[in-house]
């Protein structure tokens, strides 16, 4: 019993390591819900290599979240609607995943762990081929690049917690065309200061690792100011 427990909470483990985004100064989180956006810009406390920590839902891998590009950087990367589009078959097959994984598995593990265990097994094993196959034909469909997708590939397929990630590590393989400053315009009304706050927040803390002389201070100085309430960036 304490075997199988250990097995389920590594398993555990693997998936919410997986769950950290890394965020450039000024990058944002941009979660695509049904009906709504959400932006998130990390903790402004925790950093790994200069870089904010982000924790995507854990009890939501079926909705997409996508990395806006970092600020002032050249205009490159995949545009919202065809990221959306590549990514629009994934989620019944990633909520299908999450309760093989955690659900369907850990049961057979300590209930039924002789046949059943097993179908559930190679169930899990073919829903993380499936969603493979899925993703990279979606992904040549929309243009957008495919080769970023090998190295998390080869993780779902050997690790299957890895692969109840798999959209969101998809939508995570490419930056957005759009600048979180642009992607606040997208939120809706009432969510807008607080997002306004936190990337103000992050912009004084990248502007404290600058030196005053360096243009890089100056224009992320003119853009905080454009934050301020009452304004639109």
């Amino acid at each position: 019993m304490i075997t199988e427990a250990a097995v389920v909470a590594l398993a555990a483990a693997l998936y919410l390591c997986d769950c950290v985004v890394l965020l450039e100064r000024g990058q944002a989180l941009l979660e695509a819900q049904r009906r709504r956006l959400g932006l998130s810009f990390g903790s402004r406390h925790y950093q790994i290599g200069g870089r904010a920590v982000a924790l995507a839902n854990p009890l939501t891998p079926f909705i997409p979240a996508f990395r806006t590009r970092p600020l002032f950087s050249a205009p490159a990367g995949v545009k919202v609607s065809r990221a959306l589009r590549a990514s629009s078959p994934l989620p019944p097959l990633c909520a299908l995943q999450f309760l093989l994984v955690f659900v369907a598995l850990p049961y057979c593990l300590y209930r039924a762990p002789g046949w059943p265990f097993v179908i559930a097994l190679a169930l899990a094993y073919l829903n993380a081929l499936a969603m493979l196959a899925l993703v990279w034909w979606r992904f040549g469909k929309a243009g957008v690049a495919r080769r970023p997708l090998i190295v998390p590939a080869f993780g779902w397929l050997a690790c299957l917690p890895l692969s109840v990630n798999c959209l969101r590590s998809a939508a995570l393989s490419f930056d957005l065309a759009l600048e979180a400053r642009c992607a606040l315009r997208m939120l809706p009304e009432a969510d807008r200061p607080r997002a306004r706050a936190e990337l103000a927040a992050q912009l004084t803390e990248a502007m404290q690792e600058l030196d005053e002389t360096d243009s890089r201070h100056r224009r992320l100085e003119d853009l905080r100011r454009t934050l301020a309430p009452g304004r639109e960036p």
